[in-house]
């Protein structure tokens, strides 16, 4: 199962996809979120779109340390945006709810430097190229 992991092993949020990642249909991925005080847990679907858009805006962030990345799903269930701040820092912020858009919801905030970026930018170009797509 493909993972995508923001963060450190103590506060983070993880994006696992299913194990045969398709650029043809919704997907329904299982993402988790701890945080300082709060972890939880949700099953929101997603457009495959969502991550083409998202990983080519991390690239643009990771190369030039300006600007943000957004992934924000047709539902709002989940979304996580990265923005940079002086100093190479990224601010990750975003929101969970536990139905798409209502019920109860997850406000989070995680502080990261750039090195925290690598990985998940190269396990989400990897998943473009292993569905039969470039990303770029």
């Amino acid at each position: 199962m493909p993972v995508i992991h923001f963060g450190t092993s103590s506060e983070y949020v993880k994006i696992s996809l299913p194990p045969s990642f398709s650029t043809e249909a919704w997907l329904q991925v299982d993402v988790e979120i701890a945080v300082c005080g709060f972890q939880g847990r949700i099953e929101p679907w997603v457009e495959p779109t969502d991550f083409e858009a998202f990983t080519k805006q991390l690239r643009a962030l990771y190369d030039s340390l300006q600007g943000e990345a957004t992934l924000c799903p047709r539902e709002g269930q989940f979304t996580i945006k990265l923005v940079c701040t002086p100093g190479g820092h990224i601010e990750v912020t975003g929101e969970a709810w536990s139905k798409a858009t209502y019920e109860n919801k997850l406000e989070y905030v995680l502080q990261l430097d750039q090195s925290f970026l690598a990985a998940p930018l190269r396990d989400l170009e990897g998943l473009r190229a292993a569905a039969g797509n470039s990303v770029g």
